[in-house]
């Protein structure tokens, strides 16, 4: 098939869901080359933000964030903007073992009412010291292997591992985009440059082998 008969993807639509205070604001604006906070005010209903993302193929692509309220008046306005995202990030606070233990009721949510997104799951507030942890590397391990999950360690002070996890699952919801599609998806290539693959998270899915 000819590339006048495919269908050109521009933007792609990943969503932010956990507890509320667990810095999904806070990472979005350190994606955005924002100023890290330490007086983030809790998201209400849902945010929209914008940014354009190189793809590990040197394409750029419209990203649009869907930074959603944790707070659990909110859950039903999240998840129902949500719906349409082709991937969601998870975020608990490696400090809140209850943020931790919530991520399974997130799963849930997101299998009652989203149409099969890519995931991937952030521990972060990396950055705060090792005696105010409250989850173990073996709690985290062996969730994402129950559950197949990517797992990378963040800190929105940092911005450790932000990037990293969002190359992740942009690429993975473009390229589950394009196989939905039998490959009738492209995206244009604005500048041909190569970029270096991004490196895999601590544990969870494995990249698959070129």
């Amino acid at each position: 098939m000819s590339n006048n008969n495919k269908l050109s993807l521009t933007a792609i639509k990943i969503g932010l869901l956990g507890d509320s205070k667990v810095g999904k604001t806070a990472i979005c604006e350190r994606l955005l080359n924002l100023e890290f906070s330490e007086d983030c005010i809790g998201t209400i209903g849902n945010v929209k933000l914008e940014t354009k993302f190189q793809l590990k193929n040197g394409s750029d692509i419209k990203l649009i964030l869907w930074d959603s309220a944790g707070q659990e008046r909110f859950r039903s306005v999240a998840m129902g903007a949500l719906k349409a995202v082709k991937g969601i990030v998870l975020v608990f606070d490696i400090t809140s073992k209850k943020s931790f233990d919530n991520i399974e009721m997130w799963l849930k949510q997101i299998n009652d009412q989203c149409n099969n997104p890519c995931l991937v799951l952030f521990g972060n507030k990396f950055d705060l010291p090792a005696e105010l942890r409250e989850v173990t590397n073996d709690e985290i391990k062996n969730f994402c292997e129950q559950k197949n999950l990517a797992y990378f360690e963040t800190s929105a002070k940092t911005k450790q591992g932000i990037m990293e996890g969002f190359s992740h699952i942009v690429n993975e919801a473009v390229e589950k985009a394009q196989g939905m599609s039998g490959g009738n998806i492209v995206i244009d290539n604005n500048n041909g440059k190569k970029k270096k693959d991004e490196k895999s998270g601590c544990f969870g899915k494995k990249k698959k082998k070129k």
